[in-house]
């Protein structure tokens, strides 16, 4: 299924670890959903206003205190 995740805050990132930084919009494959958060297969990155970022696809576990919603797609 996808889904399309709005985070209430950007992705923190470190150099070399190839996540955009300003990702506040997560749109990829649902894998599982766990009390601790939702695991995404990200295949686009997006800023705050929607605006697509380079990235390659990754899995990700997004902890549910970072999570604003998610729009099923």
């Amino acid at each position: 299924m996808t889904i399309r995740v709005f985070l209430l805050s950007p992705l923190a990132s470190m150099k070399g670890e190839h996540l955009p930084t300003a990702a506040m919009i997560l749109e990829g494959e649902l894998v599982e959903v766990t009390a601790f958060g939702v695991r995404l297969r990200v295949k686009r990155w997006m800023d705050e206003k929607g605006k697509e970022l380079t990235s390659d696809p990754r899995d990700l576990v997004i902890p549910a205190g970072k999570v604003d919603h998610i729009a099923y797609r």
